[in-house]
C-alpha cells in the first residue's frame, strides 16, 4: 500500500518543488537528513504529483497553494541503504561501566562514530563492541547491532547497549517515554549570562545548511538545562541535562545563551577559530582580553593548541545514564569522568 504525505505549499511564486519538499519533509524525524538529490530521484521516478497530477520532472514554478503530495513507501525505498553483510569486528580498548547478561554501558571515545553509514564503515563502536561480545541485539538492524541510542561520533560519553532483542525493546520504551536521565558535561568557550537555566526552543534541519539544524524556526520540541559547574580560566564548565533527544540538540541550545563548546567548529566556528588564531600568534585580534590573561605564556598557548588540535572531537561527554535495568527493575545510575585530555587542559587554565 503507497502512503502518501499531502501539504499545500505557502513559499513564494517560482520556488523549486525539490527545494520545497526538502524543506517540507525535514520537519519530519525520519526524513532529517534528507537532501535535495534524493528528492529530484524520487520526482524523476514519479513519486511526487502536483494538484492530483504525477509530474515526472522537477517543477520550477510552485505557486502559493499549490497540493503537493509525496510517495512516502518510493522515498523509503530511494533512501534505504544497503545493510551491511558483515561487520568486521575490530579489536579497540573500551571502557565499561556496567555489563551483565542483558545490557552493557560503555564508554564511547570522541571522534568515532556508534555505527556504520555510507561514509563510516570500519572503525565504529559496534565493530568494537562486536569484538569484545560476539554477539549482540539485531532489533535495530544488521547495522547497528546492539545499539538503542547513539551519541554524534564528535561527542564522547556513556552509551547503553542491548545484548538481546527482548532488552534491546524495554529500552527503547524508556528512552521513547523519557524515562531516561541523561546528563552531559559542556566545555565552553564562554560563561552563560545566567549560571543556570531552561532552554526550550525547537529545533529542526537548517533550511540552507543541511547538515546543520538551528532554532530559528519551528521544529520539533526541545528540552535542557544547564548550570554552571566552575570556571577553568576563561572557560565555562556546564553540567546540561536533556529530556528530549533532538540531533545535535545541546550544540544548538547552548548557543542560544552565547556558549559555543569547545572544539565545535560546526556550530561554533568563529569563536573556536578566533581561539586558535590567539593560540597561534598570541594576538587578541578581538577576541576574548581574558584568553591573554589566562594564557600568557607562549610556551603554554602553543601546547593548548596542539591539545586542541589532536584532540578527535568537541568538548561535550555524556557524564550520566540513569534508567530502570529492564530485567532485575534495579535503578541503575552511572557516572562517567571526563577524558583526560579534559584534565590536561584543565592544568593550563
Amino acid at each position: 500500500m503507497e502512503q502518501w504525505h499531502t501539504f499545500e505549499y505557502e513559499g513564494t511564486s517560482g520556488e523549486r518543488c525539490d527545494v520545497a519538499i526538502t524543506l517540507e519533509l525535514s520537519r519530519m524525524p525520519e526524513f532529517a537528513e534528507l537532501s535535495r538529490a534524493k528528492v529530484q530521484a524520487l520526482i524523476e521516478r514519479e513519486g511526487v504529483a502536483y494538484d492530483g497530477k504525477i509530474i515526472p520532472r522537477s517543477q520550477k514554478n510552485l505557486r502559493p497553494g499549490m497540493v503537493i503530495e509525496v510517495n512516502l513507501k518510493l522515498l523509503r525505498e530511494l533512501l534505504r541503504p544497503p545493510a551491511p553483510e558483515h561487520i568486521e569486528p575490530v579489536d579497540l580498548p573500551l571502557t565499561f561501566h556496567h555489563v551483565d547478561e542483558h545490557l552493557a554501558v560503555v564508554e564511547k571515545p570522541a571522534g568515532i562514530s556508534v555505527h556504520p553509514s555510507v561514509t563510516e564503515d570500519g572503525l565504529t563502536l559496534t565493530a568494537a563492541l562486536l569484538h569484545h561480545f560476539g554477539q549482540l541485539s539485531d532489533a535495530g538492524g544488521a547495522d547497528r547491532p546492539g545499539i538503542v541510542h547513539r551519541l554524534d561520533k564528535e561527542t564522547s560519553g556513556l552509551l547503553v547497549v542491548a545484548r538481546d532483542n527482548q532488552t534491546h525493546a524495554a529500552l527503547s520504551r524508556q528512552f521513547a517515554g523519557r524515562l531516561v536521565e541523561k546528563e552531559y558535561a559542556a566545555l565552553c568557550l564562554d560563561r552563560p549570562e545566567h549560571d543556570s537555566g531552561r532552554i526550550e526552543s525547537p529545533i529542526e534541519r537548517h533550511p540552507r545548511h543541511r547538515q546543520k539544524m538551528w532554532s530559528g524556526g519551528g521544529g520539533r520540541s526541545a528540552q535542557s538545562e544547564y548550570r554552571l559547574r566552575e570556571m577553568w580560566g576563561p572557560l565555562a564548565l556546564l553540567d546540561v541535562a536533556i529530556f528530549t533527544g533532538r540531533t545535535h540538540q545541546i550544540r544548538v541550545h547552548l548557543l542560544e545563551v552565547g556558549c559555543a563548546i569547545l572544539g565545535d567548529d560546526k556550530y561554533g566556528g568563529g569563536r573556536n577559530g578566533a581561539l586558535r588564531k590567539f593560540l597561534r600568534d598570541g594576538r587578541d585580534s578581538g577576541a576574548s582580553r581574558q584568553w591573554r590573561t589566562a594564557w600568557p605564556e607562549a610556551d603554554t598557548r602553543r601546547r593548548l593548541l596542539e591539545l586542541l588540535e589532536s584532540y578527535t572531537g568537541i568538548f561535550l561527554h555524556a557524564r550520566r545514564l540513569a534508567f530502570q535495568h529492564p530485567v532485575t527493575k534495579q535503578a541503575l545510575s552511572i557516572e562517567s569522568r571526563n577524558p583526560e585530555a579534559w584534565t590536561r587542559l584543565n592544568e593550563m587554565c
